[in-house]
């Protein structure tokens, strides 16, 4: 197994184990989402920084703020990793307040978060509400307030807000007619393919290869949301079936390891979908758009932090539902 891989896969099970301690009623995979952001970063949690931002969050906004959702967590650990946590928690206001409507949720919490690392981001929210408004248009009834951060991550990407998002939809077209998946999972691949960079036929036929090697060595991550991740590794240097073999290594690695084992644990595509990140994490001379390496980190969490919300929103609205 390659050494990389194997200490990153290290240092986001020492990062949960640490945030778990003191965070036991949280979601697991938020949980694992906030470990890969200390990992990004090159440091290890400070609970007592995470616990003082807690209290803070209880100050800055009120029980039924979206800033206390399901993704409260994500929120506390980005502030305790700011110099300034109040003066962060600003910002992220300012952003939220520009990006929201009258349906706004945690998902533009998100997108507010990755405004919130930008400089000149009031244009940038502007560029975000631009794209959203073409992804609107575009499909009506497909787009939703999940579609919003990625609408931010193409704001941040620097390039032409009607460039990016023609190439999405070019790209989503190809996906209809190659991959099988639904829906929504081909929309957010068409919006995370759209940032990376090369060719939108490459990069489609690159993701298609790399789908249906996991499926053939039995480590397939289906056809739901869990499998956009492939995305990130749509524009590696690094051939279809090299990658295919260095997920399945870490698959079969972080199933050794705590949350990812047991009956307790994570679920077999909720821990490839990880093993898919460690290995794009690896590659850290990778940087697909034209930015910083905590740039390409950033996108990588954000990413992966979106499927994690959805699923765990939806995991909640079902049990509330079954539970009446």
């Amino acid at each position: 197994m390659d050494r990389q891989i194997e200490s990153k896969c290290l240092g986001l099970v020492e990062n949960y184990r640490i945030l778990a301690e003191g965070n036991k009623w949280e979601f697991t995979e938020m949980v694992l989402a906030c470990a890969g952001i200390y990992l990004a970063a090159g440091t290890v949690p400070d609970t007592d920084k995470v616990k003082a931002c807690k209290k803070l969050l209880k100050i800055k906004a009120g029980v039924f703020s979206n800033f206390r959702g399901s993704d409260e967590l994500l929120v506390r650990c980005k502030m305790a990793l700011a110099d300034d946590p109040s003066l962060y928690f600003e910002r992220l206001e300012n952003e939220y307040k520009r990006l929201k409507t009258f349906f706004s949720g945690e998902q533009t919490v998100l997108a507010a978060m990755i405004l919130a690392e930008q400089d000149d981001s009031e244009d940038l929210a502007e560029k975000a509400k631009q794209i959203y408004k073409e992804m609107k248009d575009a499909h009506p009834f497909l787009t939703s307030e999940n579609d919003l951060p990625f609408a931010a991550l193409m704001a941040i990407s620097g390039r032409d807000v009607s460039a990016v998002y023609a190439e999405a939809e070019e790209i989503y077209a190809l996906l209809r007619k190659s991959l099988h998946a639904d829906r929504d999972t081909l929309q957010m691949l068409s919006h995370i393919l759209a940032i990376r960079s090369g060719r939108a036929d490459v990069k489609c036929e690159k993701l298609c290869a790399l789908a249906a090697g996991l499926k053939a060595a039995r480590h397939s991550l289906g056809r739901g949301s869990r499998l956009a991740i492939l995305g990130l590794l749509a524009d590696s240097p690094l051939p279809a079936d090299a990658l295919v073999e260095r997920i399945c290594e870490t698959d079969d690695f972080l199933r050794q390891h705590k949350p990812f084992r047991g009956l307790f644990g994570v679920g077999k595509d909720c821990r490839r979908m990880f093993a898919a990140q460690m290995v794009h994490a690896s590659l850290s001379a990778e940087d697909s758009l034209g930015a910083s390496a905590m740039m390409a980190a950033s996108v990588e969490l954000a990413i992966i932090t979106m499927i994690l919300m959805m699923i765990i929103i939806s995991s909640t609205a079902a049990a509330h539902s079954s539970s009446h």
